[in-house]
């Protein structure tokens, strides 16, 4: 059982972290057969073809944070940011003797933002100083300069390397005659508050302001163009957070500071931000807007913003932040996504995406790893992925490999039991080739096996890091096996799927949305045939060796072993229920759908609905 706790452990830490520090994707090579873990099956049984396994305990896991001690001179956000990704302490003018005498740091961390570093404003010499102490131990200093001021020619002068978080703070940097690095604004999934335990996760904010100083604004323009676009709104529709930190000339008129709900440090008010439904971005007035941005589309949280007042967020993000020219448009862009659910929902799916795919803490850390100390920063992988579909229905062959084959994440392959089929397996390749999947395992399975015993043929015949079970005849869109390993980087679950979930009821046409309130959330249940289990928990716990039920088991026994189980978002999956029920394993009438807990949407194909 510990063993267990400690596997699961291992797989939350994250998932973003299978994309390369530069944003592109690294597949997994395919490694030569392990020497341990589970033998290729014996029995009534035979694997046709398959992958050389992989060992889920391989070095270098993608979820494992850097073997660093470093000692971090940075503010608290950028601290909360990067403390899951190696070993951090506090490095600052009081205590930074009795931590280089305790601990021999690997890296020292300076961040430079607004003209000073926090812990060591107005004493840059004796940070200087300490620098070159910590040089004297072995360390590697790396300079983080967050805004547009370039630092002290001394301070440039005592790092290995420099980075800027924008273009213009890059910039500033070699204008003073030091060669810099782009190390953009970053956010870290498991402080997104996306995880909950929640009754319900439905949004209940309106639209926030998040107010971290104006230390960039010369006039107030902008700002009251911004307090005349929400003015209409009610200020628990439009409310306004100021977090502490340095003052700054320009005020806030007085249509925003009235609106005020909160003040406070950064980690005290970061998590409203996963509860509203649209932040409106203050963008370049503060050197913090685009540390704000990037926070809010890791939550999934719609970002809308003034041309005026445009934010230094990465490209990649910011390409996806609706901007205007004028307060009524803004008001126009706030109302949407304050009353439209469904559009945030799918805004805030995609903003997301673009932070996992190369601005999580993880991307920085590897950077600013790779740069000073490169065989310490091993490259990020893309996790492997085996999706294991039992069947005895050689019609939905085909719907299967077009399910597998548009999947976005590239390193999948299909474990493909077949129960009591008798097939050409040379045209099924074929088939399964023509429709993008590359790589495929069969599995051949006797009739008289039980569901739970196919599913364990085909969990020992698969080599991924992790292991989805996938029906026959269900739709999965696209993004269906990358979003859900995502949820494994900000949660703390050894199993992932979707209990709030799409049903198409094929009798009538009609499409419901079942258990609306189950996103992003714990959950004991979730839909049998979007499961996505970290690879060793399936491979401990298994499945039992009964004929059905075998979902709920699996279930069940790993909440019993500590497992946590989480239901992420509603898209890229519907349950397809045929016009003969007793063609399902369960067997219940359309109606058992139509009930308090589901939403009839509309009727027909879903598809092009769920993928986005």
């Amino acid at each position: 059982m510990t063993r267990l706790r400690r596997s699961v452990s291992r797989t939350a830490t994250s998932i973003a972290r299978g994309v390369a520090p530069d944003g592109r994707p690294q597949p997994a090579a395919p490694a030569p057969p392990a020497t341990t873990g589970p033998a290729r099956p014996t029995g009534p049984h035979r694997v046709v073809a398959g992958r050389p396994t992989v060992s889920v305990e391989a070095p270098h896991s993608p979820f494992a944070p850097l073997d660093l001690d470093v000692a971090a001179a940075v503010s608290p956000r950028l601290a909360d940011v990067l403390a899951p990704e190696w070993r951090q302490h506090p490095f600052d003018r009081h205590g930074w003797r009795a931590m280089l005498e305790g601990t021999a740091p690997d890296l020292v961390l300076v961040e430079h933002c607004a003209g000073a570093v926090a812990g060591w404003i107005g004493a840059v010499d004796e940070l200087v100083l300490a620098l070159a102490a910590a040089r004297g131990t072995g360390a590697r200093i790396a300079l983080w300069v967050t805004d547009r001021v370039a630092p002290p020619t001394e301070l440039l002068v005592a790092a290995d390397v420099v980075g800027g978080v924008d273009e213009a703070a890059v910039s500033a940097i070699e204008g003073a005659g030091t060669a810099a690095q782009l190390w953009p604004a970053a956010a870290q999934p498991r402080r997104s508050g996306l995880a909950r335990d929640d009754e319900t996760t439905t949004r209940r904010g309106g639209a926030l302001l998040v107010v971290d100083g104006f230390g960039r604004l010369t006039d107030d323009t902008a700002l009251r163009e911004v307090a005349r676009a929400v003015a209409p709104l009610t200020p628990s529709q439009a409310a306004l957070v100021r977090l502490s930190g340095k003052s700054a000339t320009v005020t806030l008129p007085p249509t925003l500071a009235e609106r005020q709900v909160a003040h406070g440090p950064w980690d005290a008010e970061a998590g409203v931000i996963a509860d509203a439904r649209v932040v409106v971005d203050l963008g370049d007035g503060a050197p913090g807007s685009a540390w704000t941005t990037v926070a809010a589309a890791t939550a999934r949280t719609p970002v809308v913003g003034l041309t005026s007042l445009a934010s230094a967020a990465p490209p990649e993000i910011e390409a996806l932040v609706p901007r205007v020219e004028d307060e009524k448009s803004l008001r126009s862009e706030v109302v949407a996504r304050i009353h439209q659910e469904e559009l945030g929902s799918r805004e805030g799916l995609l903003l997301q995406r673009a932070v996992l795919q190369g601005h999580t803490a993880a991307h920085r850390a590897r950077a600013i790893t790779q740069a000073v100390l490169p065989d310490r920063a091993p490259p990020l992988t893309m996790p492997t992925v085996s999706a294991v579909v039992p069947t005895n229905r050689t019609h939905e062959l085909d719907n299967v490999f077009t399910n597998l084959g548009r999947q976005r994440h590239e390193a999948v392959e299909l474990v493909l039991v077949l129960h009591g089929l008798d097939t050409d397996d040379d045209d099924l390749r074929r088939r399964a080739q023509h429709a993008g999947v590359e790589h495929l395992t069969l599995v051949h399975a006797d009739a008289d096996l039980t569901l739970g015993a196919c599913m364990n043929l085909g969990v020992d015949a698969a080599s991924g890091q992790y292991v989805a079970k996938m029906d026959d005849d269900n739709i999965y869109g696209p993004g269906y096996l990358g979003d859900l390993l995502a949820a494994f980087a900000y949660t703390d679950a050894g199993i992932v799927g979707k209990w709030a979930h799409y049903v198409w009821l094929r009798s009538s046409g009609a499409v419901v949305l079942r258990y609306p309130d189950s996103e992003h959330r714990y959950e004991r249940r979730i839909q049998g045939g979007s499961m996505l289990f970290a690879g060793d928990v399936v491979r401990d716990i298994r499945f039992s060796d009964i004929p059905r039920a075998v979902d709920s088991d699996i279930l069940d026994r790993s909440a019993e072993a500590g497992v946590r189980i989480y239901s992420g978002d509603r898209y890229s999956y519907v349950s397809v229920r045929g016009d003969d029920r007793l063609a399902h394993t369960w067997t219940v009438s359309d109606s058992t759908f139509l009930t308090a807990t589901g939403r009839l949407l509309f009727y027909g194909d879903p598809t092009t609905h769920v993928s986005i």
